[in-house]
C-alpha cells in the first residue's frame, strides 16, 4: 500500500501530465524547484526553471507533443523530505518511450521536483 506522501507525489505527476495535454507550461512548471534539472531522453540537459519554461513554451508553440510519465514506484526517505520516483514515459503522438526517474523535495509542506532523468528506449 502506498503512503499518503507517495499518493501526493503521484497526484502531482498525474496533474502535470494533464497540464501537458493542455499545453499548460505554468501548470507543469509549478512542480519544479528554481534550480530544477532535466535530462532528456537523448542525454541533453537543461538547468533552471526559468530556462525550462522558455524551452517548453517554444516546444509547445512548434508542435504538439503529447507525452506522459507513469510512475511505477515512489519511495519516501526516512526523514520524509525527499522522494525517489521511477517509472515509464511515452509519447502518445510519436513512437518514443523509455524510463525515467525523478527526485522530489518537500518544501514548505509541498512536493516539488529537483531533477528528472529520461532515457529513450525506442
Amino acid at each position: 500500500m502506498e503512503s499518503a506522501e507517495a499518493l501526493l507525489i503521484k497526484a502531482a505527476r498525474l496533474d502535470s501530465n494533464a497540464c501537458i495535454l493542455k499545453k499548460d507550461v505554468a501548470g507543469v512548471a509549478k512542480y519544479w524547484l528554481q534550480d530544477f534539472v532535466q535530462i532528456a531522453g537523448d542525454g541533453s540537459h537543461t538547468t533552471g526553471k526559468t530556462q525550462l519554461i522558455k524551452d517548453w513554451k517554444y516546444m509547445f508553440s512548434q508542435s504538439s507533443p503529447v507525452f506522459e510519465r507513469l510512475p511505477n514506484e515512489i519511495t519516501i526517505s526516512d526523514r520524509g523530505d525527499l522522494a525517489w520516483e521511477q517509472g515509464t514515459w511515452n509519447y502518445k503522438t510519436a513512437p518514443y518511450r523509455g524510463n525515467y526517474a525523478a527526485m522530489w523535495k518537500k518544501v514548505n509542506g509541498r512536493w516539488l521536483t529537483q531533477s528528472e532523468l529520461y532515457v529513450s528506449l525506442d
